[in-house]
């Protein structure tokens, strides 16, 4: 953004001294403040962009998977919101769904062996 400003700045200067070919050296000066102008601005931004690097480097903050992990094993006490489950109850439901799952296997075993006794039946007639 800075540059494109002192970019525009520069064209117009440029717009205006061919408009006006006067020998003068205030077109110099002007162009040489406008550029003095966007290093100044460009060098500041520099400066915050590296402080802050700085700052966050020396947080050394761990990486995302390991703070997704230490948020999850210590689940928060947040008043339930309509579809939010706890930790707990996400348990309870894997479990829930584990011995449904066995169930069903144990279940269609049984059907199974029914309907080879079913097939095996006329042929025994």
């Amino acid at each position: 953004m800075i540059h494109s400003s002192g970019n525009t700045a520069l064209l117009l200067l440029f717009c205006v001294q061919h408009s006006f070919p006067e020998p003068s050296k205030l077109y110099l000066e002007l162009i040489l403040a406008v550029l003095a102008l966007e290093l100044i601005c460009s060098l500041s931004c520099l400066m915050l962009y590296a402080v802050r690097i700085r700052r966050f480097n020396r947080a050394k903050p761990q990486p995302d998977v390991l703070e997704e992990e230490k948020n999850y094993a210590h689940p928060r006490n947040i008043a339930s919101e309509t579809g939010f489950r706890t930790m707990s109850s996400l348990e309870e439901i894997v479990e829930k769904q584990g011995d449904i799952i066995a169930y069903l296997k144990r279940h269609n075993a049984l059907l199974s062996k029914r309907l080879l006794d079913l097939a095996c039946q006329p042929a025994r007639t």
